[in-house]
């Protein structure tokens, strides 16, 4: 006998979110149910963005949201009203007080303060292996990285790694109804490099830098990149780092297994981040929420299509050859077709007409060719 129905390893957003919608769901009556990691998450450790058409399940804890947003590359801007979609941010410090309430109320729960390794599917479920100890469960779901070699990968392959400052201001310089989506107006390195500005007021803002690409820079040559973007775009006056956050996101098409069995791999490791954008969250819980109404099976929802994957695989091979400017191509693609077609598309909520419309705004020689390469 397994000593659980069900194990979750990794209680980061991917782990938590999976319990929260289960037990939401109410999926766990009954089940024995063990929560693995080697801390309880509550900290101001990450920052989460997305757009979504009306209220989503977690309203409530929305930080900010804003309805207009800018783009902008050296020769070019567009500013954009998103309705009837809104862009948002969640601060992890509110997502995991909320999601920790409902976690903590699942009767039979355990946390096991632990790491674990050894994961494997096994004839009667799955197993793993913390502090020295063997564990069984009827079905475990891991969320622990699963780190790619682009070089080792036939599938296109883009790191985005990012950097980023909260600050307070000296002098209202910002706008807290318009947020600057893409602004590619530094120089771009062979690379696609753009900042983005999050204003909560107007002396209060997330500044980050983001980078599609497989050299990573040194902590202090993106703060000298942020640095110089505030004071040539925003203010000479003085300012506060409050706050910093940095990170890595695979942006691929390659095949992350995402079921060994009873062993179910969720979050990054599973492909929950966007290929063509690196988002996440959102489509991470739009996974979930499916995976627990159907639960107890099957045991997977594929967080993207197959056709969406296709034209990811062709942006990415694009960007990664750089036959196209990724500041023009993203830029273009909001000045040539109405926002909220172009959100839909990118949160994989697109009909195959409006997709067919989108791609008749982009070049066509580059992205038939390489759509075609994918396809083949």
């Amino acid at each position: 006998m397994n000593d659980y129905d069900l194990a979750v390893v990794g209680g980061g957003l991917a782990g938590l979110s999976l319990l929260y919608h289960f037990e939401r769901a109410g999926r766990l009556h009954g089940k024995r149910v063990l929560l693995v990691d080697p801390e309880r998450k509550t900290a101001h450790d990450r920052t989460w963005s997305f757009w979504e058409r009306g209220e989503g399940p977690f309203e409530d804890i929305v930080y900010h949201r804003w309805n207009r947003v800018a783009l902008l590359n050296a020769t070019s801007h567009c500013t954009c009203d998103l309705r009837p979609y809104t862009y948002k941010l969640i601060r992890s410090t509110e997502f995991y007080a909320k999601v920790n309430a409902v976690v903590d109320g699942i009767a039979g729960l355990t946390h096991l303060s632990a790491r674990a390794t050894e994961l494997q599917n096994t004839p009667q479920g799955a197993s793993f292996v913390a502090d020295g100890k063997t564990y069984t469960a009827q079905r475990v779901y891991s969320s622990l990285p699963r780190p790619l070699d682009y070089r080792q990968v036939k599938e296109p392959y883009l790191d985005q790694h990012f950097r980023g400052w909260f600050v307070e201001t000296d002098t209202e310089v910002f706008d807290p109804a318009l947020a600057t989506f893409m602004d590619f107006r530094t120089p771009q390195a062979g690379e696609t490099r753009f900042f983005y500005v999050l204003p909560f007021t107007p002396r209060r803002a997330v500044v980050e830098l983001a980078i599609f690409g497989n050299h990573h820079l040194l902590t202090e040559e993106y703060d000298a990149l942020l640095r110089d973007y505030i004071a040539t775009r925003w203010t000479r006056d003085g300012y506060r780092i409050t706050h910093t956050e940095s990170g890595n996101i695979p942006m691929t098409t390659y095949p992350f297994p995402q079921q060994d069995g009873n062993l179910i791999y969720i979050g990054l490791g599973g492909g929950a981040a966007r290929p063509s954008t690196g988002y996440t969250f959102y489509g991470l819980q739009r996974q979930l929420a499916q995976m627990a109404e159907d639960f107890p099976a099957p045991a997977v929802t594929a967080p993207w299509t197959r056709r969406h994957l296709t034209y990811d695989a062709t942006l990415l091979r694009i960007l990664q050859r750089n036959e196209l400017p990724g500041d023009k191509v993203f830029v273009d693609l909001f000045r040539r077709n109405p926002p909220a077609r172009v959100l839909a598309f990118l949160n994989g909520e697109s009909s195959l007409l409006d997709e067919l419309r989108l791609m008749a705004t982009v070049p066509v020689g580059p992205f038939a060719r390489n759509f075609l390469r994918e396809v083949l």
